[in-house]
């Protein structure tokens, strides 16, 4: 095992030519293999993006009541009017 490791390292000294679109596209692979490889092994597995301040809309029903919102606010609205007379 220790030659063929031997011979492997001394084969690495020889000069070797090659193309900058292969140069990019290796440095390019490493690279996203590397952040993968990071985002796998990392110990952390959920994420968070934004500040988390309580705005939980969803989508669609963004800025407007849900049927739950709207009942409390007829119901505050019928006991104020009830409180008014």
């Amino acid at each position: 095992m220790g030659k063929k490791l031997e011979k492997f390292w001394n084969s690495l000294d020889r000069s070797v030519i090659v193309n900058k679109r292969e140069l990019v596209l290796g440095v390019a692979a490493c690279t996203l293999a590397g952040v993968l490889m990071g985002m796998l092994l990392s110990p952390r597995k959920t994420v968070t993006i934004g500040s988390n301040n309580g705005n939980n809309s969803t989508g669609s029903s963004a800025g407007r009541m849900t049927g739950d919102e709207e009942e409390k606010s007829e119901d505050t609205s019928s006991g104020e009017e009830a409180r008014e007379d």
